[in-house]
């Protein structure tokens, strides 16, 4: 099986390549966990390929690299963090400097965002660092989503978990039960957060009913 010839290359040369692309990839994440799982998967390749041509130290290398990344993936998911979100002042400094530093990033998501006066704006913070801004248009009983961007290095849905489960006790003083986006923005996203698809005014939008605070 391992002599097979797939355009000239064998499995073991395939297998070569394939370790190092996946290494590649892993540094060009900005999620420390997809880099990890990335990296454990280039490593258990990379560790596979030196065994088979009988190069231990790179084989043994690898296997130790492994272990490394299990350990940290580990650490990482058994690891209790501390989420917090902070009702802030629309104009607020801090808010202000994070759309303008993360502007570009926030564009690529959000190209038809602008910010607005008179919209609610909340920071999420996770381990005392700001990870997600979110930013909503008040419309009577409801909260039209302007901005729910979760900063790179915090892409990992914890910080959208954490945000929509506490949503409701935030936006109750409000008198805020449901909140809604336009439909084209990031639908795995919205239906992991709880979103359904919905209409309004002929419109397909995303839409989270709240529940009432106890």
């Amino acid at each position: 099986m391992l002599e097979f010839n797939f355009l000239g290359i064998s499995v073991l040369e395939w297998i070569g390549y394939l370790a190092s692309i996946l290494v590649l990839v892993s540094l060009t994440m900005t999620s420390i966990i997809k880099l990890r799982w990335y990296n454990l998967a280039g490593a258990i390749l990379f560790s596979a390929y030196g065994f088979l041509i009988g190069a231990l130290p790179v084989g043994i290398m690898n296997f130790l690299i492994v272990c490394a990344n299990l350990y940290n993936l580990r650490k990482m998911y058994s690891r209790k963090e501390d989420f917090k979100i902070m009702e802030i002042k629309e104009n607020d400094e801090l808010l202000m400097h994070f759309l303008d530093f993360y502007k570009k990033d926030i564009n690529s998501f959000f190209p038809a965002f602008k910010k607005q006066p008179n919209q609610l704006a909340m920071l999420v913070l996770r381990d005392l660092s700001v990870a997600g801004i979110f930013i909503g248009t008040q419309e009577e009983n409801e909260l039209r989503i302007e901005l729910d961007y979760a900063l790179p290095q915090y892409r990992d849905f914890k910080v959208g978990s954490y945000l929509y489960k506490k949503l409701n006790n935030l936006l109750s003083k409000h008198e805020i039960d449901r909140v809604y986006c336009e439909s084209n923005q990031n639908l795995k996203y919205m239906e992991k957060m709880g979103f359904e698809i919905s209409e309004k005014n002929n419109k397909a939008i995303m839409l989270k009913t709240l529940k009432k605070p106890l």
